[in-house]
């Protein structure tokens, strides 16, 4: 894995992460979790971007239907990456875990039609559901359906003797620099729950995202153009990560509060 190199570039090309995590004042305060679920999958024979549109068209209605506002998706479409292992991701999340839990519970007993609708169109290989920690507050924007962006993700673990509260803090003094600096973007960090390979090998999936893809070559300029030795100064023997992959993201449905 390149090492102080990739940390870095994860950190300023894709936004980095900071101070709602580790702050001077609350050293101690709890991490505050989301639960987000994970599908990677693959067209059917015959079907593309078109049939599973339509059929999300249907779902958001039956979503509404059903009273099931509070959970917010997207879909991911790879762009940059190595071993292209699927066609296109399904992202969601929920506020909280009972919100989850009682959704869940709907969905299995009363979206089984609506579930095979989707299994026409895609076969999807893995479900994994993951803990996430919000690292750095993206830019404010309305998001509404069809709306799209762009959203990246590295596997890391801490070195060893380092420990995420050590990261933690170092993301929080990047955030500043970044902030000083015109370095915009959301970063999070996602923690394997359920539903990961049995030989999967990393401590959580940093994540970031940009407003578009203008955006993210800004933060690239910025980066090339010097910053990446701060980063670099900062990050330095923390993490190991691999190679961020990066997606273009579509929401597919926002929260009843958001649209």
């Amino acid at each position: 894995m390149k090492k102080c190199l990739t940390v870095a570039m994860s950190a300023i090309m894709f936004l980095s992460a900071g101070a709602t995590l580790a702050q001077d004042e609350e050293e101690s305060a709890p991490l505050s979790f989301t639960p987000v679920e994970a599908y990677a999958c693959n067209f059917n024979e015959g079907k593309g971007p078109a049939d599973l549109a339509a059929v999300v068209k249907d779902w958001n209605e039956w979503m509404d239907d059903e009273g099931q506002t509070q959970y917010f998706a997207f879909t991911m479409w790879p762009t940059y990456y190595g071993q292209r292992n699927f066609d296109v991701a399904w992202f969601g999340v929920w506020p909280d875990g009972n919100v989850m839990g009682a959704g869940s519970d709907h969905w299995l007993t009363e979206g089984q039609e609506m579930n095979a609708r989707f299994y026409d169109v895609l076969d999807c290989v893995s479900h994994t559901q993951f803990a996430s920690v919000q690292m750095r507050t993206p830019p404010e924007r309305e998001m509404a359906s069809g709306d799209t962006f762009v959203v990246s993700f590295s596997d890391c673990s801490m070195e060893e003797g380092k420990t995420f509260d050590e990261y933690a803090a170092a993301q929080a003094e990047w955030n500043a620099y970044a902030d000083a600096h015109g370095i915009l973007g959301g970063a999070w960090a996602m923690f394997p729950v359920w539903g990961e390979n049995v030989d999967a090998d990393y401590d959580f999936k940093a994540v970031g995202s940009a407003a578009n893809y203008t955006q993210l070559g800004a933060n690239w300029a910025k980066y090339a153009s010097g910053h990446y030795q701060k980063s670099t100064e900062i990050f330095e023997g923390l993490l190991d990560c691999d190679s961020p992959r990066v997606y273009t993201a579509m929401v597919e449905r926002v929260m009843a509060d958001e649209e």
